[in-house]
């Protein structure tokens, strides 16, 4: 008897939900698989190159997202957006394609060209002339590979990102141990080879899959489309790198504040926590979906998004602060001994951090992305300066309770706006919502430990 009104009452759920859990569900599946596979490269690398090595190497590749993500100049909103609804399509991807890349490109190099000047820790991350080179290509690959995941979704041939991802999944790991004997120093080079050396492979294996299919591959720009339809996202863009800077940056800032080292065992505590954080980041990314096509039910949409959150998230953090040790112990006893307190004080943040995580998807729904924008850009400003100060302070230990402190207040100053949403029954309206561009939604990858955009 009880398992049958169990069942009814799952059924009935789901039924109520189905949008909303068959959506983020799909994006979970994705995350999953993608991440585990992450922690197991990163888990590796702990195992294979020294704790200063995976610092580095950790911090190189935040820095080459970072990059990237500024590089793409929310060209993969453009897409997402004007794809399904345009005719020719090819010339425009093409367009964007090569738009970031050229833009990404120089991005690496006026990077790899300032940040010796800035600091020698930056200095060593960047390398000599041919490590260098390699930075400028990961920042490079990353934008491109990025706006052409979000092409395919706007082209609803989501299958297509799926695989690229998963071959880069599967390269990075083959190239690992290869790197691990050829490049084993001390400045992450062979990790950092390994990562880029995989977003090639996986963008080189669609290009070929998409030819073989009869599909274009570069063929010629649409400049004049492409133009005309710059303007329109800038708001998205603005919010969507409120939201990444930060979260690409804290990794280089230990790394420079700290240690390389410190840097190794914060990614690994932060690559861990984010992965919990896939939960309400894709409740959130379908909710604003959801909402988009009906605004008239966002407000029992959030409420059960924030229910779903809580059902998986408070376990989740039990069960971190429960077996940090164990998790650490997989990465080696370096990292158990420094990361243990690290990794407990982010586990906490995650009940805090849950209003922010959904007062994104309320404000791009109600049309209000500028003003979403402006507040996250000073939660950003806030979050690096505390982070900056409790690290040269206090070093790890600092950082980790600095990052808990500003991600508590910022989820006591986006509550009320999510309490007035969750609570209207229905009052909620969309402002403009015809004249919007989509912007990208957010999903977490724990094997980079920041979020990421995708479709």
């Amino acid at each position: 008897m009880a398992l049958s009104s169990l069942r009814t009452a799952v059924a009935d759920v789901w039924t109520g939900h189905k949008d909303l859990l068959g959506n983020a569900a799909s994006l979970l599946a994705t995350t999953g698989v993608t991440s585990v596979l992450g922690f197991t490269f990163w888990a590796f690398a702990a195992r294979e190159f020294s704790q200063q090595a995976v610092g580095y190497g950790s911090a190189a590749v935040s820095a080459m997202t970072l990059l990237g993500t500024i590089g793409v100049f929310g060209l993969g909103t453009v897409l997402i957006g004007e794809l399904p609804r345009r005719r020719p399509r090819a010339g425009l991807v093409s367009a964007a394609l090569l738009a970031c890349g050229l833009g990404s490109l120089v991005l690496g190099l006026a990077f790899a060209l300032v940040a010796p000047l800035v600091s020698q820790r930056l200095a060593d991350m960047v390398g000599r002339p041919a490590e260098a080179a390699t930075f400028v290509a990961g920042v490079t690959l990353t934008a491109v590979s990025s706006v052409f995941d979000q092409a395919t979704i706007g082209l609803l041939r989501g299958g297509v990102q799926l695989s690229r991802n998963l071959v880069f999944a599967a390269v990075k790991m083959a190239m690992l141990p290869v790197t691990a004997v050829l490049l084993h120093d001390q400045l992450g080079v062979g990790i950092a080879v390994s990562w880029v050396a995989s977003t090639a492979a996986s963008m080189a294996g669609s290009a070929i899959w998409l030819r073989l299919h009869g599909s274009p591959v570069l063929p010629r720009p649409d400049w004049d489309v492409l133009r005309a339809l710059g303007k329109s996202t800038l708001a998205h863009n603005w919010l969507n790198l409120a939201i990444a800077v930060p979260v690409t940056l804290i990794p280089v800032m230990v790394t420079v504040v700290v240690s390389p080292s410190a840097n190794a065992v914060f990614y690994v505590a932060w690559m861990v926590v984010c992965f919990l954080c896939a939960v309400p980041a894709h409740l959130s990314t379908v909710l604003f979906a959801v909402a988009s096509a009906d605004p008239q039910v966002i407000s029992r949409k959030l409420r059960f998004s924030l229910k779903v959150s809580l059902w998986v998230g408070v376990p989740g953090v039990l069960a971190l602060c429960l077996g940090a040790h164990f998790v650490l112990s997989l990465f080696g006893s370096g990292y158990t001994r420094v990361g243990t307190f690290p990794l407990l004080m982010l586990s906490l943040s995650y009940v805090p951090g849950l209003p922010k995580v959904f007062y994104v998807a309320v404000c791009r729904a109600a049309g209000k992305v500028s003003r979403a924008a402006v507040v996250l850009s000073a939660f950003a400003v806030i979050e690096l300066a505390v982070a900056g100060v409790g690290g040269a302070v206090g070093g790890l230990r600092g950082f980790s309770v600095a990052i808990f402190v500003v991600i508590s207040v910022e989820g006591l100053a986006t509550t009320p706006a999510i309490v007035r949403t969750a609570f209207s029954y229905g009052r909620h309206r969309r402002v403009g919502a015809h004249r919007r561009t989509p912007g990208p939604v957010l999903a977490y990858h724990a094997d980079r430990a920041m979020p990421l955009y995708a479709a």
